[in-house]
């Protein structure tokens, strides 16, 4: 493809935010592969991430019959007939309410051929058949496939390494193994160029590298630990891989400014670095005449807080970046100094790709065993350690209230606005949350959580699960000779509480009350605390049968009543309480 290319700021695509999504997506694709993307598997494709749920379009589109449509494309329904609009309006339904992939596909594409949703890109017919440029644009710039209208559908290695553990969307087992997509994201991200084939700048950076030779740079030199996030509007403004410049740049900034300088004036400066015609060593503002010719282009919240925002979420994903200053500062994981050394020392060398989308892929999609994370990889001292110490810092920070109001947001999906959980995924901040929770109740108590961690002890992502020698509990507690399990999901799905998360937690108990016994352990009592939301009388008769059954004693609460009902403990033993709802059903007595 030829591209006009032009100088711009560095930026990540942000459709697929929630980094979970990327192996969902490649996941349903594999189905395709190796097809070529006419308007027919375009809408098959589209139809089959819709049916599975990975992306759930609003009533207002995928529910609404639209006859014509004639603003930024032509469209006309496939159904004109006068049912047209309640047969749409009664499949959106059935699709809204069942589970993912309990509608026939046939039935997602009826919708798909009689709605619309406003989107037209390039080369892509508008509508729902666009979704899948924007779907999959950025991950065909990572290397992990290669998804181009009238191409064949091609994964790479790493794409396919990124979905060894998914089937149809999602994962194949309850407890899976994150470390296959963790290493899958830590290779894509370690040999990113901006420079690639699908994006149209001029600029040769690879970026990751560049940031941990930036970091890297002004530790060794001025032992500065870590950049501001307020350093990156600089990096995202930079040209090329002069790490050396760039950090001089920003040291000489900061001792003329020091941090508590305001956005705007970071952003005067920033713009500077885009101006061709300036030397970029030199600390100055920009003209105000470029400022004003150039501001649209280069606008304001985009350079100051959207991509850096954006650039800590996706460098967070190869687990070599960790946050420090209450979230202000970004810093190299000291836990990972052996990958971080390979990365500077093997992707730190910008190379030429021109428009060769095959060449680029094949470099992209190679692995790299250097950079594979190991699931059953033995934890260190320090590495505990600093998850205790947060835990406890954390528990004597926040109130009641904060803890509450943040653990209701990971479950609802909602975005935090904290500076360090709004870049924690909210599977591992719930376990997080609940975690500080339990450490805020009782002080005394010996908090274990399982979850992987950067060196300050700030969540990467959940703990692995049941794998090989790991129990997979997600977080041990202990107090004398009880040791008990906290189990967080933000799930609300009644089927995936009963059929998954009990009978899983019923052997996370087995198992740790085994493991202590047969270790010589001092504990007597073992019990687990089913932490969620949407909790039916279905979850308390499954916990009145697994008792029954087993003799594993499971505790469900509500994540609002958890923390409410915590503020007033005094004990672990506190909270053995069947709530009344959850209290199992019975026949009525005459």
């Amino acid at each position: 493809m030829t591209r006009v290319r032009r100088r711009k700021p560095i930026s990540f695509d942000t459709t697929l935010r929630n980094p979970g999504r990327i192996p969902q997506f490649i996941s349903v694709l594999s189905e395709f592969e190796g097809q070529v993307i006419d308007d027919k598997v375009a809408l098959e494709l589209e139809g089959e991430i819709i049916r599975q749920k990975i992306f759930e379009p609003t009533k207002a589109t995928l529910g609404t019959y639209m006859k014509e449509y004639n603003k930024k494309f032509p469209f006309v329904a496939a159904d004109q007939s006068k049912e047209a609009a309640a047969k749409v309006e009664e499949i959106y339904d059935q699709w809204e309410n069942g589970a993912p992939g309990s509608v026939p596909l046939e039935k997602i594409i009826y919708l798909l051929e009689n709605t619309i949703t406003a989107h037209k890109d390039r080369g892509w017919k508008g509508g729902w058949e666009s979704r899948i440029h924007t779907q999959f644009n950025f991950l065909n710039e990572l290397g992990f496939v290669r998804v181009v209208k009238g191409e064949k559908i091609v994964i790479s290695k790493n794409g396919k390494l990124m979905i060894h553990e998914y089937s149809n969307g999602y994962p194949i087992e309850d407890s899976y193994d994150e470390s296959f997509e963790q290493s899958a994201f830590l290779n894509a991200f370690s040999k990113y160029q901006v420079n690639n084939p699908y994006r149209s700048n001029t600029i040769e950076v690879n970026f990751f590298p560049l940031v941990l030779n930036v970091i890297n740079y002004l530790d060794e030199k001025y032992q500065r630990p870590g950049i501001s996030k307020q350093d990156l509007p600089f990096i995202i403004t930079w040209g090329n891989d002069d790490y050396q410049t760039l950090a001089e740049y920003i040291y000489q900034f900061r001792n003329k400014f020091s941090y508590s300088t305001s956005d705007e004036l970071v952003y005067e400066y920033a713009m500077n670095l885009l101006d061709d015609s300036t030397p970029n060593d030199t600390i100055a503002p920009a003209t105000k005449a470029f400022i004003e010719q150039k501001k649209r282009d280069y606008k304001f919240d985009k350079i100051i807080s959207e991509t850096p925002d954006e650039v800590i979420r996706k460098l967070r994903l190869t687990m070599l970046i960790s946050l420090r200053g209450a979230g202000r500062f970004i810093d190299i994981n000291k836990n990972e100094l052996a990958k971080i050394k390979h990365v500077l020392a093997t992707y730190s060398s910008n190379i030429e790709f021109d428009d060769d989308v095959q060449k680029y892929l094949e470099y992209m999609g190679e692995i790299d065993n250097s950079l594979m994370f190991v699931s059953d990889a033995p934890e260190s001292q320090e590495a505990k350690d600093a998850k205790e110490v947060t835990i406890e810092k954390w528990a004597k920070e926040y109130d009641w209230t904060f803890l509450k109001e943040e653990m209701v947001n990971s479950v609802e999906k909602r975005p935090s606005s904290h500076l360090i959980l709004k870049y924690v995924k909210e599977t591992a901040r719930l376990e997080f949350l609940s975690a500080i929770v339990i450490k805020k109740a009782l002080p005394k108590l010996k908090v274990v959580a399982n979850y992987k961690a950067d060196d300050q002890g700030i969540p990467f992502n959940t703990a692995s699960g049941g794998k090989k020698n790991q129990i997979g509990a997600d977080i041990d507690v202990f107090e004398e000779n009880i040791h008990a399990i906290l189990e967080p999901t933000i799930s609300k799905q009644r089927s995936f509480q009963v059929e998954h998360e009990l009978p899983s937690i019923r052997n996370h108990v087995l198992g740790i009350a085994n493991k202590d016994v047969e270790e010589g352990n001092n504990f007597k009592e073992w019990f687990s605390l089913f932490i969620a939301s949407n909790i039916t009388r279905d979850v308390g008769d499954q916990v009145a049968l697994i008792k029954q059954t087993n003799g594993v004693e499971i505790y469900p609460w509500d994540i609002k009543d958890f923390v409410e009902y915590s503020e007033g403990v005094s004990t672990i033993r506190d909270y053995k309480k069947i709530r009344d709802y959850v209290k199992p059903q019975s026949m009525p007595v005459f």
